[in-house]
C-alpha cells in the first residue's frame, strides 16, 4: 500500500503569516550545516571570525539565487501577478542547483576581498551543503514540493491535504526521499574519505560534492514530473551538467595545484 501523507504544510500563523513546515524544515538544515560548516573550519585552522562573516555573506545570496532560479523555474506567472510574491520565501519555493550557485558566487567574492583560498572555503562548505540538503528534502516531502511521476510502486506516497503542492490522490515517486538519502550519502562519502580528498589537493572535496550532487539530480529528475525543455532532458538536468562539469574542473586544478604545493611546504622547511 502507498504512504499516505495527509498533513497540513502550513505549521502555524504568525501575525497572520503563515509559516509552513518546509519553511521550518529548512532553517533548521541550514543550522545543522552552518554548525558542521563551523566545526570543519575550525579542524582546517579558519578562526570563528572569519566563518561568521562568511556565514553573513554567503546565507543572504544563497537565499536570493535559490529563490529566483525557483522562481524562474516554476513561478513567473505569478511574480507577473503579484511582484512581492517573490519575497513569499514562508510559502516555499527554493531551488538547490539556485542556492548553490548563488552561494559560490558570494564565496568567490569573499575569499577575493579577504585573500583567502577560494578552494578551502569550498572544501569547508561542500559536506556542510550535502548534510543541509538531505535534511532539507523532507521538508519538500511533508509539503509536497518537488514530487515524482506517478507509479504503481509499493512505496509511493499519496497526498490527501489540499494544500499540498502535489497532485492530490495519486502515488506518486517519492523522490525527495530518494534525494534525501542520497545526498546523505554523498556527505558520508565526503567524510570517510576526508582524507584522500585533502591529498588530491585543494578544493577536491568541493569538486567532488559538485559531480557528486550533479550525478544524484541528473538521474533523479528523470522520475520528476517536470517537462523536459532541450534534447528530452530537463532544466535541472542542464544546469547539473554545467555544475558537474565545474566539479570535475576544480577537482583537475586542486590535484595539478598539488604538486606546487607539495615543493611550497618543502622549501619553507628547508628555510
Amino acid at each position: 500500500m502507498p504512504f499516505v501523507i495527509d498533513v497540513n504544510p502550513v505549521a502555524t500563523q504568525l501575525g497572520g503569516v503563515a509559516i509552513r513546515w518546509y519553511g521550518v524544515v529548512v532553517a533548521f538544515a541550514a543550522g545543522v550545516g552552518l554548525w558542521y560548516a563551523g566545526r570543519e573550519a575550525r579542524r582546517r585552522g579558519i578562526g570563528g571570525t572569519t566563518f561568521e562573516t562568511g556565514v553573513y555573506w554567503v546565507a543572504i545570496p544563497a537565499a536570493l539565487g535559490a529563490r529566483t532560479l525557483y522562481i524562474l523555474q516554476n513561478g513567473l506567472g505569478q511574480v507577473g501577478a503579484d511582484p512581492l510574491h517573490f519575497l513569499m520565501i514562508w510559502e516555499g519555493g527554493f531551488s538547490f542547483y539556485g542556492g548553490v550557485i548563488g552561494a559560490a558566487v558570494a564565496l568567490g567574492i569573499f575569499a577575493r576581498r579577504r585573500g583567502l583560498s577560494l578552494a578551502q572555503l569550498g572544501d569547508v562548505a561542500a559536506p556542510a551543503a550535502a548534510l543541509g540538503m538531505a535534511i532539507g528534502h523532507f521538508g519538500c516531502l511533508i509539503s509536497g514540493d518537488s514530487y515524482g511521476n506517478p507509479t504503481s510502486l509499493p512505496w509511493a506516497v499519496i497526498y490527501r491535504n489540499p494544500g499540498a503542492m502535489a497532485p492530490l490522490n495519486v502515488p506518486l515517486q517519492p523522490t525527495q526521499v530518494y534525494e534525501a538519502l542520497a545526498v546523505g550519502l554523498l556527505f558520508v562519502a565526503l567524510v570517510a574519505g576526508r582524507g584522500r580528498l585533502e591529498r588530491l589537493g585543494p578544493g577536491a572535496t568541493a569538486g567532488a560534492y559538485l559531480f557528486g550532487l550533479s550525478a544524484i539530480r541528473f538521474a533523479l529528475f528523470f522520475l520528476r514530473d517536470e517537462p523536459p525543455v532541450f534534447l528530452g532532458l530537463k532544466a535541472a538536468q542542464w544546469i547539473g551538467l554545467g555544475l558537474g562539469a565545474a566539479g570535475l574542473a576544480i577537482l583537475a586544478a586542486g590535484i595539478a595545484r598539488r604538486p606546487v604545493a607539495a615543493s611550497s611546504l618543502i622549501r619553507q622547511e628547508v628555510s
